[in-house]
């Protein structure tokens, strides 16, 4: 019933990818346990933990670097789409060399590496270009928010009661007789 509501399209895409997923999954596990086989439960445990520590670090201060350079660039007012992309590219690298198998961080040293990082993100902004401008706004708007600064060529600011003659905290002059802030709705007693 629901896929009555919902693009076939769209649906058959989202269990294409689960099902990648899965192919990977299956594949992490199968090479862990030829590889635990091979030098011993042990071992394999440590070299997995090994990697996923020695990603959460570098891969961590890469992507801590670039939301940097992303939020710099925004309070200058420049929008470069690759820059997301690679974020992007980082971002996978680092979870696929956190989850435990030696597939996963076979693909993840593939992107984080430039040829497997270019050609992630060709395929990110490929499919996720119309997108990429909101986000930038919004990554505009945080970067503003979170120093308090105002962004150049922003809303022009609201004249200081001071600069208008009136003593501050005086509503003003408009409002000095009790009369409401606005007209009131036709057909409102007044």
């Amino acid at each position: 019933m629901l896929l009555l509501f919902v693009n076939r399209r769209h649906v058959a895409a989202l269990f294409s990818q689960l099902l990648l997923l899965a192919t990977l999954l299956l594949a992490d596990g199968w090479v862990l346990v030829l590889v635990s086989r091979e030098i011993g439960l042990y071992a394999a445990l440590a070299a997995q933990g090994a990697v996923a520590l020695a990603a959460a670090i570098v891969l961590g201060n890469s992507i801590h670097h670039r939301i940097r350079i992303i939020r710099s660039e925004a309070r200058r007012g420049i929008f470069r789409p690759f820059r997301y992309a690679r974020l992007a590219a980082v971002i996978t690298a680092g979870v696929l060399l956190v989850l435990p198998g030696f597939v996963s961080d076979f693909l993840g040293l593939l992107l984080y590496y430039p040829p497997g990082r270019f050609i992630f993100s060709a395929i990110f902004l490929r499919c996720h270009r119309e997108v990429l401008p909101a986000v930038h706004e919004y990554v505009t708007l945080a970067a503003f928010s979170s120093d308090g600064s105002k962004p150049a060529g922003g809303p022009p600011e609201a004249a200081a009661p001071e600069a208008a003659g009136e003593p501050p905290g005086d509503p003003p002059e408009r409002f000095r007789d009790g009369a409401p802030p606005c007209d009131p709705p036709p057909g409102t007693p007044q």
